[in-house]
């Protein structure tokens, strides 16, 4: 059964294995020399099978096969290390000395922040003592908020210093990683930038090839602000080119919790929405010689250019890559295609132009919710049929729905760690909606230049958008609409694959045996949750939290937390939901007590807390003058907000086991405490450059 299907679908095997040689080679790191030693045995292996007899092709073919699957997974691992721009001897990180200066290019718009604009820059060329050279890599770039950095636009040449710091991770437990998630998109050093440590120039950046698809975007923004307007035009720009920047943030949130964020994403569902209406409109393309030909050329030309309006999201490419191959077929080949084989072909040519799509959420959720639909949508759908034709055009919907969600649901678990649980109305409510106003959107700008019928339509598109809008909002604030602090790890997401694969199995392949992997997969997960469970009965931790400019500190044991620090980050319930609900939730916390300090002694600057048997002093300000006998023995001594002490006058107090520097106090006093600490052989750590101090006792 297997061994047919798989030579149906001959990419599904290669695509495979270029994945377990990326995934490898991104997370165990070889040598390329390694990896090209290791490819020459099985390429020695098929060269020698040229040479064979036609009989030991047959008796030997396995070995062949064997010998391909190696040479693409080494394959993979190279891919991944040739794509690395860290490698790249223009790489300006490795090329840059103190005191040289960087030209770079804006490549996304601006992204306003609490007191920063922050955007991503291309640089061009690296400029030391008058001298330019020429230069590479992706830069993240926050600019303190002035009208200079306002006006920043896409294409503009910037001067800055080459003074940058890798890509920032808090390591709060539980927290989103965003070094990985940059490091995906091949960025990894940033910079900050105050009023006057840049310099726009005066030419931007002129792009032949971009300048087309740019000044399109910009007309279908202008276009959608003039005559929808507010936040509705914001998730109209979402909706029709994937333009997010001026989404408004609770709308956002609302859409997240009802799990239809996918609307407002462009996807494959935009695509085959658009791929329809081409079909649709050439159905009255005249007859003539070559007339098919020319009409999937045409189609293929579209398709390629709504991706590069979009910006080239990975879902969207995915289904380009995947609409390509069945244009070819249909209207070119005239040849049947193999759905499972054009999705692994197409996943196969993106993972070869961009390894690193394979870690990108959007890339994994998009091939699983095609793959799911492809698998489960028939089967499902004929369970029930109804003879009115309204009744068996919403349960198509419905069943359409939740087929796509069974393979997506582990993975949607793993990454977000909640469940919404009426996603299937607000599917019903969002999908035929959203579609009316995507093919609204494309007539709104078509009507642009007759400003009459393009005020209509546009007043149209906004009360259809705000009915959406309120009907998702109403959908969200429903009793019960969200379960959180779902946990899932990797071993975890690796059972309920095991589960779905042999329960799928049995279900469609009538493959008795499904059952028992099935079964298989459940039991090893109901154990693995058994330990962890007896672990967190078990556990004791310190956790001091990686959050700029305050303090926050967790002493965990068992189920419970004590929680001390400042109360801004407390008593706010967004601040605790952003950076202490994530732990909480990662560790199984049930129970929080929130306190000002647990002291053996608490007086001026000194707070003592008692944590089982390890002792945690903080000092948070001017020591107190004591005269001690002997020195005070603490296991850490963790200093908060730029206290005025000298590490010398501290070691004159206490006998400490290590001390700590949180995000509370200034980088300049932090390096200074570091230096003492050096000169006097002391154990540190430093939570802003390490990340949140995690201690298990």
């Amino acid at each position: 059964m297997f061994v047919t299907f798989f030579k149906r679908a001959p990419f599904l095997r290669l695509v495979l294995s270029l994945s377990i040689g990326i995934f490898l080679q991104l997370y165990i790191p070889v040598n390329p020399l390694m990896l090209l030693t290791a490819a020459a045995l099985p390429g020695m292996i098929l060269l020698i099978f040229k040479k064979l007899p036609l009989r030991m092709h047959y008796q030997y073919g396995w070995l062949r096969g064997v010998a391909v699957q190696i040479l693409v997974i080494c394959g993979g691992g190279l891919l991944v290390y040739q794509s690395d721009t860290r490698y790249d001897s223009y790489y300006f990180d490795g090329g840059s000395k103190s005191g040289d200066l960087l030209i770079a290019t804006v490549k996304e718009p601006l992204q306003e922040r609490a007191g920063t604009y922050r955007t991503i820059v291309q640089v061009r060329s690296i400029i030391r003592h008058n001298t330019r050279m020429p230069a590479k890599g992706k830069l993240l770039v926050y600019l303190t908020k002035d009208s200079a950095a306002a006006g920043l636009e896409y294409g503009d040449r910037l001067l800055i210093s080459s003074r940058t710091t890798p890509v920032q991770y808090s390591g709060n437990p539980g927290s989103f990683d965003y070094r990985s998630y940059c490091a995906t998109q091949q960025i990894y050093r940033q910079a900050f930038l105050r009023t006057g440590e840049w310099q726009r120039l005066d030419r931007k950046e002129e792009n032949g090839s971009m300048q087309p698809i740019l000044q399109c975007r910009n007309y279908c923004l202008h276009t959608l602000q003039q005559y929808i307007g507010g936040r509705e035009a914001g998730l109209a720009a979402a909706l029709l080119i994937g333009y997010r920047y001026d989404l408004d943030r609770d709308m956002v949130q609302e859409y997240t919790d009802t799990g239809i964020v996918h609307i407002i994403a462009i996807s494959g569902m935009h695509l085959a929405l658009i791929y329809g209406g081409l079909l649709w409109i050439l159905r009255w393309w005249p007859q003539h010689r070559f007339s098919e030909s020319m009409k999937g050329v045409l189609i293929i030309l579209l398709l390629w250019a709504f991706t590069l309006l979009t910006g080239g999201a990975a879902s969207v490419l995915r289904a380009t890559v995947m609409f390509t191959f069945i244009t070819i077929g249909k209207f070119m080949l005239d040849r049947y295609t193999n759905i499972y084989n054009s999705l692994a072909a197409s996943a196969f040519l993106l993972l070869c132009y961009e390894p690193r799509l394979l870690m990108d959420a959007g890339f994994q959720l998009s091939y699983l919710a095609v793959l799911s639909i492809v698998i489960c949508y028939r089967r499902m759908y004929y369970l029930w049929q109804s003879s009115r034709k309204w009744l068996d055009k919403l349960w198509d919907m419905v069943a359409l729905t939740l087929s796509a969600q069974i393979l997506t649901l582990p993975v949607c678990l793993y990454y977000f760690h909640q469940f919404p649980v009426f996603f299937l109305p607000a599917n019903m409510l969002a999908v035929p909606l959203s579609t009316v106003v995507l093919y609204g959107e494309i007539v709104l700008l078509i009507l642009g230049r007759t400003p009459l019928l393009a005020e209509g339509t546009g007043l149209a598109l906004q009360i259809t958008i705000q009915w959406m809008n309120n009907g998702i909002s109403w959908i969200a604030h429903w009793p019960g609409a969200l379960i959180t602090g779902i946990r899932m790890d990797i071993g975890s997401l690796v059972c309920w694959y095991i589960f779905l694969a042999g329960l799928l199995a049995w279900w469609l392949q009538q493959w008795k045996k499904g059952l028992l992997v099935a079964l298989t997969g459940l039991v090893i997960w109901s154990m693995g949750e058994m330990f962890s469970r007896i672990n967190e009965r078990n556990q004791h931790k310190l956790v001091i939290y990686n959050i700029s400019g305050h303090t926050v500190v967790d002493a965990i044991s068992g189920h419970q937390a004590t929680t001390t620090g400042d109360a801004q980050i407390l008593l706010s319930e967004s601040s605790y939901k952003r950076y202490i609900q994530p732990a909480h939730d990662f560790y199984g916390v049930r129970e929080t007590k929130h306190i000002k300090g647990i002291g053996d002694d608490a007086s001026g600057g000194l707070r003592v807390l008692s944590i089982g048997r390890k002792r945690l002093v903080i000092v948070d300000s001017t020591l107190p003058r004591i005269d001690l006998q002997k020195k005070l023995r603490t296991d850490y001594l963790l200093l908060s907000h730029n206290p005025h002490v000298d590490i010398r006058q501290l070691e004159q107090m206490f006998d400490v086991g290590c001390y700590i520097f949180d995000a509370s106090s200034r980088l300049r006093n932090i390096e200074q405490w570091k230096s003492d600490c050096y000169m006097l052989t002391l154990r540190f750590f430093s939570v802003p450059d390490q990340g949140a101090y995690v201690v298990n006792f």
